[in-house]
């Protein structure tokens, strides 16, 4: 028997599958995005990968916030005027767009199929700080489409042509009666490892714990209850 035969194979690494239930008009979800990013940041030690994955979920009912495009020049219903009517007039200073996140959540299913959580990642980054750092629109084709371009996930006018196709849209739609089915009926929602479910916006160090709890499991097939944890 050579050196070579004798020499055992590493284990694979431990795949911790993470799926984040989000929708990119949600506040909570643009933090929740942030915090569970450093956390995976502060895991580098843990010989464990991550697999993330965002799944979509709506929070603007079609009657509110119309789907289709928007006509040029169309006025765009203002975020902050529509919470305070939606909060029956409490106060709030933020400012913003109202738009319904179909066609972003279309792009997105669609970057994590042909590019993984790392195009999706990439993705989501871009339209979080669109929807609430620069006020953007997040439901403008234009800008889906440049966004989808800088991502490398297609040419801009593949891009527009998706977008007002239907690509992906049954699959969008899936998702999100999986996940209302499921229970679901506020975001983010964040499913650990299939044995972790975590409801609303949680710290970093929240995830930290349960990830290195679950990294530094003896078994990889030991079986767990599903454990809630409220914001």
């Amino acid at each position: 028997m050579s050196d070579s035969d004798s020499t055992l194979s590493p284990e694979p690494q431990r795949t911790i599958k993470i799926i984040f239930i989000s929708d990119y008009v949600c506040a909570f979800c643009y933090i929740g995005n942030k915090s569970l990013k450093d956390a995976i940041a502060a895991c580098r030690d843990l010989d464990v990968r991550f697999d993330v994955e965002f799944r979509p979920f709506t929070l603007l009912c079609q009657s509110s916030v119309p789907e289709v495009p928007k006509v040029k020049g169309e006025k765009v219903p203002n975020r902050r005027d529509y919470l305070v009517r939606k909060l029956a007039g409490l106060p709030l200073a933020e400012d913003g767009i109202v738009a319904r996140s179909t066609l972003a959540h279309r792009l997105s299913v669609k970057a994590y199929k042909v590019g993984g959580q790392a195009m999706q990642g990439h993705l989501n980054d871009i339209l979080f700080k669109a929807a609430f750092a620069d006020c953007q629109d997040v439901s403008d084709v234009e800008f889906l489409a440049d966004a989808a371009e800088k991502v490398g996930l297609m040419d801009k006018t593949e891009a527009i042509t998706f977008l007002q196709d239907t690509d992906c849209k049954n699959c969008v739609n899936q998702m999100i009666d999986a996940a209302r089915a499921s229970g679901v009926n506020g975001v983010p929602s964040i499913i650990i490892d299939g044995k972790w479910a975590l409801n609303g916006v949680q710290s970093t160090e929240c995830y930290l714990q349960i990830l290195r709890k679950i990294a530094q499991s003896s078994s990889m097939t030991e079986c767990a209850s599903v454990v809630s944890v409220e914001s």
